[in-house]
């Protein structure tokens, strides 16, 4: 009873605290503009983007939201699907992950924003060159996160299954996966994130729709509210995505969910 008691208290002081830094973050920001600390031209006021986000989110803003988080899925499965598997078998083969590793580190350094570009020469406008994007930034965390997570296995551990006659897939179901699984959570909680930042730069880069060009339309129109409310959006699609994986975190038990 009195430990049930105990985490109502601490839910309550967290709360409490996320209320108050917001709040402040508010305050400040309407301070900023008002005593003429910035130019209010340039950051705009609270209210004005909450009147800009009620505006648009009563206007076909939610086609764009579709269409930017369709595309912000598909680039993070098909890039976190891809990135696992990827890493489980290099963990599997040390030898051939020792002559791809230079491959995969250069690889891992071409600028994202770089390749959007390229990416839409190649598969024009519409939802592909995003979801490359999206997957080109997916892969490589998930890749590195679930290396990591392997390289974590206990090797006593690894000796022992081997002893014990354990097959490879025996190996990899009862110890090479479970050990490597909150690195791989961890992984989909960044690239959760980083698959809407994908999607974001290609369709500023070039599109005919999504959250992205609304962004841009709205800076070169200099409607700085609409451009923070756009961003507000952006910031939710992503908080949204990292709480399912997170959700999914807690059910499996693999590390400790926020």
């Amino acid at each position: 009873m009195e430990h049930g008691r105990a985490r109502v208290r601490d839910r309550i002081a967290v709360w409490g605290m996320r209320l108050g830094v917001v709040t402040a973050f508010l305050l400040l920001w309407f301070a900023a503009g008002a005593l003429h600390w910035m130019n209010p031209v340039f950051i705009s006021d609270p209210v004005s983007v909450a009147e800009s986000l009620v505006r648009q989110l009563s206007g076909p803003i939610w086609i764009d939201v579709g269409v930017t988080l369709t595309a912000a899925l598909a680039g993070l499965a098909l890039g976190a699907s891809t990135g696992v598997l990827s890493g489980l078998l290099l963990g599997e083969l040390p030898r051939f992950r020792r002559a791809v590793q230079p491959v995969v580190t250069l690889a891992n350094s071409l600028p994202r924003p770089a390749l959007a570009p390229i990416f839409l020469v190649w598969f024009g406008l519409g939802s592909g060159a995003k979801i490359a994007v999206a997957v080109s930034v997916v892969y490589f965390l998930l890749l590195i996160t679930t290396l990591a997570g392997v390289d974590g296995v206990d090797a006593d551990r690894a000796t022992l299954a081997r002893t014990l006659g354990m097959t490879r897939l025996q190996r990899f179901r009862l110890l090479q996966l479970p050990t490597a699984g909150p690195a791989i959570v961890a992984g989909l909680r960044l690239g959760s994130v980083y698959a809407v930042l994908g999607v974001v730069v290609a369709e500023m880069v070039a599109s005919t729709e999504g959250l992205g060009l609304r962004l841009v339309e709205a800076t070169n129109e200099f409607d700085i509210a609409g451009s923070f409310a756009i961003l507000f959006l952006l910031a939710l699609l992503a908080f949204a995505l990292d709480w399912v994986v997170g959700q999914l975190q807690r059910r499996l038990s693999w590390g400790v969910a926020p």
